[in-house]
């Protein structure tokens, strides 16, 4: 590895190979390469074994336009967690319509908050040459960082714009703000014993933010933090209803609780319902998102609101305007957020 002059070692690039010399490396003919990556039946084990460890030693990626003949490379890559989160879906609206607004198609690859299944995701989405590529949240695989900017195509980050440094662009909200400003509003409003409710947030750096962001408004406040008023649940409205059985149990004092997701609190509502709580006299609760049910809830759900549509179209709209020659755009563009106040808290 070579050595920097400060003394650090500096990470060569990921080299841009290609079949042929996927196939000298191995020492087998290009067209074995070629079977490997579309009919891998057809190849002796030993010798697919051999050829895909040269794939992954390399950072190849297949290019799938050469060998599907499709494709026109005025197409945008994009990888999004599942679209049963409304928020996402509408970021992903945002994103389509202002693809076909500027002439270029979307190309949509669902992935999960894991290294392995970002990596997969993006070498999928290269592989089909895209002329840029839209990434929710910050990439955390340095493997995929790279094969990213080897690629050459405009990059923008999505949803997040602290934590790390952006490969490119990044586009998003603070999401750190965010939860620390609904925190600060329920406790404005009295409630002094407030849980928070997330989805799993191993590799995901929004929640990661949000949970930081109750912290620091907790401590602000001089309220003890206790990791037993948190939990994290799958985004479904019955993790919501678990979730707020689990903390009542925990805590029969506790009378606010913060959402992660609308979702979630749209579950918690139904759980309180079904126990014949009232909200906000029993315990308060709040949301993230703003989707359409949160207005028309029983009672109306207090939220944070984000633009996610609005998201979604800026994005598309910095990867059009470097396309298009524009070379001094913003690194980081931030939209802005509002706190709903409704009947629930």
């Amino acid at each position: 590895m070579a050595r920097s002059e400060d003394g650090g070692n500096e990470k060569k690039p990921l080299e841009r190979l290609g079949v042929r010399e996927i196939a000298k490396r191995v020492g087998v003919a290009p067209m074995t390469v070629s079977r490997v990556l579309s009919n891998p039946d057809m190849v002796a084990p030993a010798t697919r074994a051999k050829v895909l460890e040269a794939i992954e030693a390399a950072g190849f990626v297949p290019n799938r336009l050469a060998s599907s003949m499709k494709g026109n490379g005025r197409m945008i890559g994009t990888v999004v967690p599942p679209l049963i989160n409304s928020g996402i879906a509408e970021q992903v609206q945002g994103m389509s319509d202002e693809c076909q607004q500027g002439g270029y198609s979307m190309l949509l690859v669902q992935g999960e908050f894991t290294m392995e299944a970002e990596e997969a995701s993006i070498r999928t989405l290269l592989g089909w040459r895209p002329a840029g590529m839209i990434l929710q949240s910050f990439v955390q695989s340095e493997v995929a960082r790279q094969l990213l900017v080897s690629s050459g195509a405009p990059v923008v980050e999505i949803s997040e714009i602290k934590g790390r440094q952006p490969i490119d662009m990044v586009v998003g909200v603070s999401n750190f703000e965010t939860a620390y400003a609904m925190t600060m509003h329920l406790a404005a409003k009295g409630y002094k014993r407030i849980g928070f409710v997330s989805t799993p947030i191993h590799g995901n750096d929004r929640l990661q933010q949000r949970r930081t962001g109750y912290h620091a408004a907790l401590s602000e406040l001089g309220i003890e933090n206790h990791a037993s008023m948190e939990v994290e649940v799958p985004i479904t409205a019955a993790g919501g209803a678990q979730a707020l059985a689990t903390l009542t149990e925990r805590h029969t004092d506790i009378d606010a609780i913060f959402f992660s997701s609308d979702t979630l609190a749209i579950g918690a509502v139904q759980e309180c319902h079904r126990r014949g709580w009232a909200i906000p006299d029993r315990i308060g609760i709040a949301g993230y998102g703003d989707m359409d049910l949160a207005a028309q809830l029983y009672p109306p759900l207090t939220t944070v609101k984000v633009n996610r549509y609005e998201m979604g179209r800026r994005a598309v709209r910095q990867l059009l305007d470097r396309l298009g020659g524009k070379q001094k755009l913003a690194t980081i563009t931030s939209l802005g957020f509002e706190i709903v106040d409704r009947e629930s808290a």
